[in-house]
């Protein structure tokens, strides 16, 4: 079974590498916790719609992929993700906090929006 994480990882963390690195759990560090399990959607979202809004996403890792974002994207990919879906019982109470810790960013830095799978 694939195990899919998402969450807005630092990409100034000088142990990530955004150039190749060695693709051996090459992610930038965490800033926020997991998002809410997306159900079996795995990390499809994700994918979709970075296609859609044609942010620069890059693979980092043999299962990880860093898309560079910015608050308000970042705002825009949690409430695209989870339309309809803010009263699932594993996604109502962590979404909340999610987006009031998104809110704390910075509003002109450029974050990574981090999908792993493994």
């Amino acid at each position: 079974m694939t195990f899919c994480v998402q969450y807005v990882g630092d990409l100034d963390d000088p142990t990530f590498d955004a150039e190749g690195g060695d693709w051996n759990g090459n992610t930038p560090a965490r800033l926020s916790p997991e998002f809410p399990p997306l159900g079996t959607r795995g990390n499809a979202g994700f994918h979709d719609w970075v296609e859609a809004s044609g942010v620069e996403c890059i693979q980092t890792d043999f299962g990880a992929w860093v898309a560079r974002v910015t608050k308000s994207q970042i705002l825009e990919y949690i409430t695209q993700s989870y339309a309809g879906d803010e009263e699932l019982p594993w996604v109502k109470g962590q979404l909340e906090p999610l987006k009031e810790l998104v809110l704390t960013l910075e509003d002109d830095h450029i974050y990574g929006l981090v999908a792993t799978e493994y």
